[in-house]
């Protein structure tokens, strides 16, 4: 624009005759101008009314100028601006996504969780319920041990009276060499009750009382099983663990007349030998 203006200007200014032709036409009130020197006036106060009007436009121009060029700095702002706008609203529309993906799926979840909940309501009901039936019929540690020991009890009773007294006599042998004592008792008791050797059963006791250091309950036995027959193998072993028997409850006196019997009516066993020793 600026330069258009200028080239029009040169131009108006080629165009304008030469005022050293005829009279002084630059003088302020110039006289004595012939007819075309009045026009030749005229086109010059014309051409100057035209240079002003020019270089009027002309700053305006360059006013317009430097305010498009602010303009420009502005939109350049202003798109600089937009696209760190449209950024953020992008970053944002991802956001908004993630927010929403999340808000979806936290609404999954708590959906989840309310039947979830539910069904642990049901269950606790139920659980209530059946607690409810167990408290009606309920009964004590002790009560069903009771009862349960009963039911052993018969079924053992009935197991037993189908086995024969030597039957019971050699399974109560076999559990006792495996010391397994309290089965022995039991086994040999029934054998007891068929009638089947009851000095020995009552022996056997008498051993796995002994073993087990129930003392009392060995000495019962071993006088049951003495008194009932006095020529058995074991009485050399009978007689000691009676002696000892009493001396461990205290039976001092009474042990020693055992361990004299045994020296006097077996003095060449193994249990007499055992038997000095505890006399001196």
């Amino acid at each position: 624009m600026r330069y258009l203006v200028l080239f029009l200007a040169s131009i108006l200014m080629a165009a304008e005759p030469s005022v050293f032709e005829a009279g002084n036409l630059d003088s302020d009130q110039p006289y004595g101008l012939t007819q075309s020197e009045k026009h030749i006036l005229q086109n010059k106060k014309a051409i100057k009314r035209l240079q002003n009007s020019l270089y009027t436009v002309q700053s305006k121009v360059e006013r317009i100028d430097e305010r498009v060029k602010g303009l420009e700095s502005i939109v350049e702002g202003l798109d600089e601006n937009v696209r760190d706008l449209k950024k953020r609203l992008k970053e944002k529309s991802g956001n908004d996504e993630k927010i929403a993906q999340l808000q979806r799926e936290l609404n999954a979840s708590m959906n989840i969780q309310k039947e979830n909940f539910e069904q642990i309501k049901k269950i606790l009901k139920e659980l209530s319920s059946l607690i409810d039936q167990i408290n009606s019929t309920y009964v004590t540690k002790d009560e069903l041990k009771s009862e349960l020991s009963k039911i052993y009890a018969l079924i053992k009773k009935q197991n037993v009276s189908k086995k024969s007294g030597a039957q019971l006599f050699k399974e109560a042998l076999h559990s006792f060499r495996k010391k397994e004592y309290e089965k022995a008792k039991e086994l040999f008791s029934y054998a007891i009750q068929k009638h089947y050797k009851p000095a020995t059963s009552n022996f056997y006791i008498a051993e796995s009382c002994y073993y087990q250091k129930n003392y009392g309950c060995a000495v019962k036995h071993y006088k049951k099983s003495a008194s009932l027959y006095q020529k058995a193998s074991y009485m050399p072993t009978l007689l000691l663990h009676t002696a000892i028997s009493l001396e461990k409850l205290g039976r001092k006196k009474e042990a020693k007349k055992f361990y004299r019997n045994l020296v006097s009516l077996y003095p060449k066993s193994k249990a007499a030998k055992i038997a000095k020793k505890k006399l001196k």
